[in-house]
């Protein structure tokens, strides 16, 4: 049997045991599926109802998408409706806004569910807190979305035409109606993943014990790199997701036109499809040079994060404006390029100091150790069972 085989058997072994080891890993393991369920089903919904209603608005004449619209459409509309009672073409601009923020949302609740079900494979007592500090954060957007549908629902009853159709009509109903009840579940959720947390931090805590040991500066080390390796995760995510999507509105203004017209701005579009391109890879070897306590590679990183940072202050400054959502997205960006960056320093500080065989037993249970010595008894506490240290008939 290959390498390769032998350590995905293990790895889907080990990923079964500790996902179904407690009630509390089995109950935390059924909520992340349901809550990524629920959220991606009324999330596409809400996509559903407001490119509906985009759609309608378009075919009516009553906006102009600039984004796509010709200039004879754009001059068609006028025609129609007279420069007095043209809208601002801010509705569909907002409208497209809102698709733009729903679309993240989907994305984030499946990258909450790889983040919930590897956070107990890998027993991380960080990970799970940082992934129930995001599920709080995401009811706060979700909260935050209620009050954008509901102004652009005023905007457009007040600052456009009633539909010639009777049976057709503008209202966000469909959206808002779904936005509460997904607002509804995923705080009830919340208070439960709280409560597993505290649960799972008591379970995990004690299994990360028994592997580290007593040494108090082992811990600390052990801790700094799992912060460490979170905030890769964290830049997988956030900072791929704002790379593309500005990759694609610079795309759609036609930054790779602007050789010879203006060319920083052209410049600064092909440093960012470059770093965009190597942002997954650079973190990939991060990774590696962490476990490996390669202080080259460690430094090669760092100096791309600088890079990174810089442009993503770029993008801040290119596209500032009152769009609350971005605006908050890109200082996100930033404030992880700046974690992520002092806590490379940190952790490669700590090279060399005991940490590396517990890095490089990520996975580290044999065939006959998936169930990490840790049994729960029926009634009774947490109980150790030192397998490992009793004789065998083989050893005795």
């Amino acid at each position: 049997m290959s390498d390769s085989t032998s350590f995905t058997k293990r790895l889907l072994t080990l990923s079964k045991a500790r996902l179904f080891e407690s009630k509390y890993t089995k109950t935390f393991t059924t909520l992340v599926i349901l809550t990524a369920v629920i959220c991606i089903i009324l999330e596409a919904v809400i996509v559903h109802s407001h490119v509906k209603i985009h759609s309608r608005l378009m075919n009516e004449g009553l906006i102009v998408d600039s984004e796509t619209a010709t200039n004879s459409e754009i001059q068609a509309t006028i025609v129609m409706y007279g420069n007095s009672t043209l809208p601002s073409p801010e509705i569909a601009l907002e409208l497209r806004r809102l698709k733009n923020e729903n679309i993240f949302f989907i994305l984030l609740s499946l990258f909450q569910f790889i983040l919930g079900l590897d956070a107990i494979v890998r027993q991380s007592v960080i990970q799970l807190m940082s992934h129930t500090l995001i599920q709080i954060v995401a009811v706060i957007f979700a909260a935050i979305q209620i009050g954008g549908t509901i102004r652009k629902n005023n905007d457009i009853e007040t600052k456009l035409p009633p539909p010639i159709d009777p049976e057709v009509d503008w209202n966000f109903g469909l959206a808002l109606r779904n936005e509460i009840a997904l607002v509804s579940l995923m705080a009830i959720f919340v208070f439960v993943y709280i409560y597993l947390c505290w649960k799972l931090y008591k379970q995990f805590g004690w299994n990360n014990y028994k592997k580290i040991g007593a040494d108090i500066n082992l811990q600390k080390r052990y801790r700094i790199a799992q912060i460490f390796l979170l905030n890769l995760k964290l830049d997988a995510f956030f900072q791929f997701v704002l790379c593309v999507f500005y990759t694609v509105v610079m795309t759609q203004e036609k930054y790779h036109t602007l050789l010879g017209v203006t060319d920083r701005k052209f410049i600064a579009y092909i440093i960012h499809i470059v770093l965009t391109v190597l942002l997954i890879p650079g973190l990939l070897f991060a990774r590696y040079g962490v476990i490996t306590e390669n202080k080259k590679v460690m430094i090669a990183f760092m100096v791309t994060q600088v890079i990174m940072c810089l442009d993503f202050i770029l993008v801040l400054v290119d596209s500032a404006g009152d769009w609350v959502f971005w605006n908050l997205a890109v200082c996100l960006a930033i404030a992880l390029s700046i974690t992520t960056l002092v806590f490379s320093g940190i952790v490669s500080r700590n090279f060399g100091k005991g940490l590396k065989p517990f890095m490089q037993r990520l996975f580290e249970s044999d065939e006959n150790k998936t169930t990490d010595t840790v049994m729960l008894k029926p009634g009774k506490e947490w109980l150790i069972d030192d397998e490992e240290d009793t004789p065998t008939a083989d050893n005795a």
